[in-house]
């Protein structure tokens, strides 16, 4: 039996004024708009699906988070 690597959610949210990513609780960045924290987000769940992990990326909004990508099925 093979165990289950845990679920990568990479963050992307406003904090402190400049966009970040937060995965684990660790904020990486900053980044100069949404768009470009979008996509790093994107590019590094890619990374992280190909090692085997299940990975979302999620946009932050309020309380509110939005999935963006993922390739966790329904």
């Amino acid at each position: 039996m093979t165990a289950k690597l845990p679920h990568a959610r990479y963050i992307v949210l406003e904090h402190e004024g400049v966009w970040k990513i937060n995965l684990d609780n660790i904020y990486y960045g900053p980044f100069p708009t949404q768009t470009q924290a979008i996509q790093s987000a994107t590019e590094t769940a890619q990374k992280a699906t190909e090692a085997g992990y299940p990975a979302s990326v999620l946009l932050m909004q309020g309380a509110t988070f939005d999935t963006v990508w993922t390739n966790v099925p329904a």
